[in-house]
């Protein structure tokens, strides 16, 4: 019986860590606060995301090649594209100007 339990245990184990690291890691919901402002993202499995900028709440969809993010925010017909990487539960993503801003994940 130990046996069987064992190995049903190692099965799903394994599943589990196939399945989780085909999942894209920026997924989930990140926040900036600079200042008295917060400012987050929420990205989706199905490359819908929204942001919240300091109260301004935006929808968007993205894409992802490498290290380069491509975010298209409603309404806009050029997306923001940029660099960005993840450590951990830090996102650093480029902002316009080219400076770093270091989301956490929540």
């Amino acid at each position: 019986m130990k046996k069987v339990l064992g190995s049903l245990f190692a099965l799903t184990l394994c599943l589990c860590l196939v399945g989780c690291s085909k999942g894209d890691p920026i997924v989930g919901k990140w926040e900036a606060k600079l200042g008295s402002f917060s400012y987050v993202y929420t990205f989706n499995a199905d490359k819908t995301c929204t942001y919240d900028a300091a109260g301004n709440n935006m929808k968007c969809t993205y894409e992802i090649d490498d290290d380069k993010i491509s975010i298209l925010y409603d309404g806009n017909t050029v997306p923001f594209e940029t660099t960005f990487s993840i450590e951990g539960n830090k996102l650093n993503v480029k902002d316009s100007a080219g400076n770093d801003t270091i989301y956490t994940r929540k």
